[in-house]
């Protein structure tokens, strides 16, 4: 029988019902985001933005992927919902950032190593992102498991990358850049609060900022 835990005064689902309207208003101003960048300047090949949108392409990608693999085992209800509005928001983020790239005649990849325009260059693995092992963990572990795994992998995963987008915000001057940036973040910001109580509820300790290293395991040497 699926499992349908909620908080005594149903919090946790109202909030994920708040989020998933939230993402649906991503959607709806993507396309306006994309115009109003045909008249801004054009940022070029090393700046802030273009290493941003590379960067955050990838860290979400691997957010699809995570929010995909446990939408389609888990039976909870809440879980499905929040790995459904992750898996979707960030589908339709990547194809704006994608787009953005497109507009500026920029390549999606480009020659800097990742992070490159954060100052902290990096051939491993960008801060947050789950490790091969713990991404077939989420497919093999027992359902239970697994998804309290995607809970804490995934709330690693939006701790960087809030950290990432405000850096996205203070290094860039691309005001559209910018708005798509802090849309992530308030998106990210809630998600990890409802992820938490998720957590909690499952018996499991709440990821907190401290847990999460925000540096580059592996510094670039070039």
């Amino acid at each position: 029988m699926a499992r349908s835990p909620r908080l005594g005064n149903g919090s946790a689902g109202q909030k994920v019902a708040a989020i998933g309207l939230i993402a649906v208003t991503l959607l709806l101003v993507g396309g306006s985001i994309l115009y109003s960048a045909l008249r801004d300047t054009t940022p070029g090949e090393n700046s802030a933005e273009a290493g941003f949108l590379r960067d955050m392409q990838v860290h979400h990608t691997q957010a699809v992927i995570m929010a995909d693999t446990i939408r389609f085992r888990t039976e909870d209800d809440q879980i499905m919902a929040m790995a459904t509005d992750i898996a979707f928001a960030q589908m339709s983020q990547i194809g704006t950032m994608s787009g953005f790239l497109q507009l500026w005649d920029l390549d999606p990849t480009g020659e800097e190593p990742a992070m490159a325009w954060m100052g902290h260059p990096t051939t491993g693995l960008m801060p947050g992102m789950a490790t091969d092992e713990e991404l077939d963990q989420l497919s093999t572990l027992p359902v239970a498991e697994a998804e309290v795994l995607f809970l804490q992998l995934m709330n690693r995963h939006h701790y960087a990358g809030v950290e990432m987008a405000q850096e996205g915000i203070n290094l860039g001057d691309q005001e559209d850049v910018a708005q798509l940036a802090e849309g992530m973040i308030r998106v990210q910001d809630a998600e990890i609060e409802v992820m938490n109580i998720l957590l909690s509820e499952r018996g499991a300790d709440p990821i907190t900022h401290d847990d999460v290293e925000l540096q580059p395991d592996h510094e670039y040497e070039g």
